[in-house]
């Protein structure tokens, strides 16, 4: 009936395997650590985000992201500096950023309470410095990303920062034909007909 919520796995595992699959498709990186800085979860975002952080972006594209992850050291810096600032307060969350990366990571001490142990949220953002790359992604662009693969993804950022076709083909190694078959199929997918309304749905 309306209104009444769905109803819930008895054990919640089933839950948590749905979640945690739905979380996978989601284009920015979501990084869970615990109270000692140790790693619980991570998207395919993250781990991309986490191996250019680390490797810089042209060694981290020849990486598997995920067997070579390592949590990069200004996000444990700003980890740190959050669990010293005030412990077992809430405080706002620190931007840790790398303009010349186009990396971008807010951080969170999470304290749920009621005797659960602390933990860090992380939400990465990588797109190469250019144009207007420093302003964060809208709900809207962000839902609307989640409908294409990473490969479109990766194709639609940069065609919203206005590059060409060539341009984007040299940045991300691909052929221009490549290039133009994955706008065709973004161009489907948004419903939209050409490059310019992708940028202004990206941009809005």
């Amino acid at each position: 009936m309306p209104g009444r919520s769905p109803p819930l796995p008895p054990d919640g595992t089933a839950l948590l395997a749905h979640t945690l699959a739905m979380l996978e498709e989601v284009p920015v990186g979501l990084l869970l650590l615990d109270a000692g800085l140790q790693p619980l979860w991570c998207n395919a975002e993250a781990a991309r985000a986490c191996a250019v952080w680390n490797h810089g972006e042209r060694k981290a594209a020849a990486l598997r992201a995920r067997s070579a992850f390592r949590v990069p050291a200004p996000l444990l810096e700003a980890c740190r500096g959050l669990r010293a600032a005030a412990p077992g307060r809430a405080l706002h969350p620190l931007v840790v950023s790398d303009h010349a990366l186009g990396l971008h990571a807010r951080v969170r001490l999470h304290t749920p309470g009621a005797g659960q142990p602390p933990a860090f949220h992380v939400h990465l953002d990588y797109r190469r410095p250019r144009g207007d790359r420093h302003r964060p992604l809208s709900p809207g662009a962000i839902a609307l990303l989640a409908r294409l693969t990473g490969r479109e993804r990766e194709v639609a950022m940069r065609v919203r920062e206005g590059l060409r076709t060539t341009e984007i083909a040299a940045e991300l190694r691909r052929s221009p034909l490549t290039i133009k078959t994955q706008l065709a199929a973004i161009f489907a997918k948004l419903g939209v007909r050409g490059r310019t309304r992708v940028a202004a749905l990206l941009n809005r």
